[in-house]
């Protein structure tokens, strides 16, 4: 050791005894422990959240029934309450066995609420997460298990009104390993004017060995002085610390236990239980046609009603799917569940399908061949018809799919006056919203199912090329089942992907992991932050009430499937493979969040990103291995970047601007220009990219259609 660290050593430890023995000759930090019961003490705050920092194992207890050796333990009097002075219900919250894989961390800091502060303090930031390393790094995130230090960026929400009511965000730019205990450590905190931040006097008894009488104090003694040996370790000295406290992750399975019962459950009803072998076995679902809509070829002049140039048939009709939500499986159903944690089956619902035949698969002449089946993932609130929007219809042609929808319900458009008017104002009612998507995906795995069984869809005249004869035929090839989706399509589908049996195969459009953090960073939820500001007006809550609601939301979200998503699949699945393609600048879906997906699947990045100069003063991409010349066509999962090109004016309405910035680096949303979120769907290498990726090879193969960066939206380059 040299000769300065050992008088920095030296210095820290007189500086800690000289602490602790003016607290034993003084007055003792003073801290209200009125509440000690229910509210966190050690960063506590009068008037604010007493659940902060928020996650933290101070709100879970030992309990060795579960897989992680803890269960949560919210308490009623603790939880955020709305503007009526409703608590949100803990009850569905306390039956996870810890908190989620990517759980954003809040906390308030006094002093560290501006973005003067932040730059003082200077803690790593989207723009370079590669600094999650450096050695003085002041906030960091350590796995306890392994003592190595966890990729994180951090923020200030940059929503806030106040510097009274900002929050400090911690962010895991991978997602956290399942069933591990982290430690968060923050130190050398700085205000705007660069003064160091003095610790909270809670956090102070146990940084500087404050002996207490107080009960509620020693009770955590014991766990604190865990930690600084863990941080020890991981050479963050005590003395420095600012705060400093840890939380355990869930399980995988506790996360997906509820869906994977169901799944198994409901195909049992049919037959088939050994869903890892890819193999359709047992009955197919009971369906029934209600309509047929033949569409005539499009005019000399373009396509009128009733008319397609891509589409030779419409199919709508419902299926029987097990119901698992009580009183039923309409909006506003939840799970009622039983001491297992596990839903009942309550009887059955009938889910709606719309389904599209391209013109190629229908040959009056016989030259047609039989078009791969296509499950489609609807918009953000959307339905089942937008399965013959524009985009699917020119790819089920040009590339030869059947393209089959049904609602994902929960959050589809019948879903959106409950939203909007009871979950929003009382996020006790959320798990109406997550447990109603679980459903959903249960939904859309019957449907894949009707589309593989040759009792299925193929057992009905609407799906051979003669609707109305059986001995033609079929416009389904029923060798192999493929996914993909866009927008909410493209993110639950990463969910769906995770549990699916019937197709390995996905390609994910627009899409990203882990709701809480997409909310504040997509236009899309400019009229529901309106409602939530009235229902939770405290800016500082609202960001305790998002990160809390991931820990339900997982179960139907991908951040809660990512680690299981593709090659290490959950019990009963097989593995699979997935293609993420992304709109640069995105303002529905933020680009950073696709990220994180593609780094905790490990999928590769199509290279260039993007153009030199695109995209300056980032690291872009960081932790996600590029794709190599050699590897291509390439076998594996991916994530390619379209990019419809910079802000500019448009050579055709001088007075409108075209093309997006960068994504903010803020929890905002980009808002410049045109949004790109529709661009990559239609661009004809994106479509070529998505059917040679869903094809029956023995192993998945990505082209590059691009050669160079992927361009869309009109944008060739510059």
């Amino acid at each position: 050791m040299t000769r300065s660290r050992v008088v920095a050593a030296l210095c820290s430890c007189l500086l800690l005894a000289v602490a602790s023995a003016s607290a034993a000759g003084g007055e003792p930090p003073a801290v209200d422990l009125s509440r000690a019961g229910e509210c966190n003490f050690i960063a506590a705050q009068e008037g604010k959240e007493c659940m902060l920092p928020f996650p933290d194992d101070f709100h879970t207890v030992r309990d060795k029934s579960t897989r992680t050796g803890r269960r949560v333990s919210f308490g009623a009097a603790s939880m955020p309450q709305n503007s009526f002075g409703t608590p949100i219900d803990p009850a569905d919250y306390n039956f996870n066995d810890g908190f989620s894989p990517g759980q954003t961390a809040v906390v308030r800091v006094p002093g560290l609420d501006n973005p003067a502060a932040l730059a003082a303090t200077d803690p790593v930031g989207l723009a370079n997460l590669a600094r999650y390393r450096n050695k003085k790094a002041p906030v960091v995130v350590i796995d306890a298990k392994t003592g190595e230090r966890w990729p994180i960026w951090v923020e200030i929400d940059s929503n806030a009104d106040s510097s009274d009511e900002t929050a400090v965000l911690i962010h895991p730019a991978v997602n956290y390993h399942q069933k591990h205990r982290y430690i968060v450590a923050m130190r050398k905190l700085e205000n705007a004017a660069g003064e160091r931040l003095p610790a909270p006097p809670g956090f102070q008894y146990y940084r500087d060995e404050i002996v207490s009488e107080e009960p509620a104090i020693e009770a955590q003694r014991m766990r604190f002085e865990r930690i600084f040996k863990n941080l020890r370790k991981a050479r963050i000295r005590r003395g420095n610390l600012y705060l400093a406290w840890d939380f355990t992750v869930s399980s995988d399975i506790n996360i997906a236990e509820r869906v994977l019962h169901m799944r198994d459950d409901a195909f049992a009803q049919l037959g088939d239980r050994k869903l890892a072998d890819r193999k359709v076995k047992g009955a197919s679902p009971s369906f029934t046609v209600s309509g047929v809509t033949e569409l005539a070829p499009c005019g000399a002049d373009g396509c009128g009603e009733g008319e397609s140039g891509d589409v030779q048939r419409r199919i709508d009709g419902s299926f029987t799917v097990p119901c698992y939500l009580e009183p039923n499986c309409a909006p506003r159903g939840r799970f009622v569940l039983g001491e297992d944690g596990l839903p009942a089956q309550n009887g059955t619902w009938e889910a709606n399908f719309r389904c599209i035949v391209p013109r190629a698969g229908v040959d009056a002449d016989g030259a047609a061949t039989a078009s791969r089946p296509q499950l489609y993932g609807h918009g953000l609130l959307g339905n089942a018809q937008q399965a013959s929007s524009e985009a699917q219809t020119t790819l089920a042609q040009r590339h030869g799919f059947v393209i089959c929808a049904t609602d994902e319900i929960g959050f589809s458009s019948s879903d959106l006056p409950n939203i909007a008017t009871n979950i929003v104002t009382d996020m006790g009612n959320f798990p109406e919203l997550t447990d109603r998507v679980q459903q959903a995906l249960l939904n859309e795995l019957y449907l894949g199912r009707l589309m593989l069984h040759a009792e299925g869809f193929d057992s009905h005249p609407a799906f051979h090329q003669d609707a109305s004869s059986l001995s033609s035929p079929s416009v389904i090839k029923r060798s192999r089942l493929y996914y993909n989706g866009n927008s909410q399509g493209g993110v639950l589908g990463g969910a769906l992907t995770a549990i699916a049996p019937d197709f390995t195969r996905a390609s994910l459009g627009v899409p990203a992991v882990n709701y809480s953090v997409l909310l504040n960073r997509s236009v899309d939820f400019d009229i529901f932050g309106a409602i939530l500001n009235t229902s939770y007006p405290s800016k500082l809550r609202q960001q305790l009430v998002l990160s809390m609601i991931q820990m339900l939301w997982d179960r139907s979200d991908p951040n809660g499937f990512a680690h299981r998503m593709t090659d290490r699949p959950l019990p009963n699945t097989p593995s699979h493979e997935v293609l993420l393609n992304v709109a640069f600048g995105d303002h529905q879906v933020t680009t950073w969040q696709a990220d994180v997906e593609a780094r905790t699947i490990g999928a590769r990045a199509h290279k260039p990103i993007v153009d030199p100069g695109r995209w300056s003063g980032v690291r872009q991409l960081w932790g996600i291995k590029r794709l190599r010349a050699r590897d291509e066509p390439y076998r594996g999962s991916a994530i390619v970047y379209w990019d419809s090109g910079p802000l500019r004016v448009d050579p055709e309405n001088p007075g409108e601007m075209i093309g997006t910035d960068p994504p903010p680096l803020t929890n905002t949303p980009n808002r410049s220009g045109e949004d790109p979120h529709f661009d990559p769907r239609i661009e004809e290498a994106e479509q070529k990219m998505v059917s040679k990726f869903l094809r029956p090879n023995r192993r998945s193969k990505i082209p590059d259609t691009c050669k160079g960066p992927c361009y869309a939206g009109g944008f060739s380059g510059p």
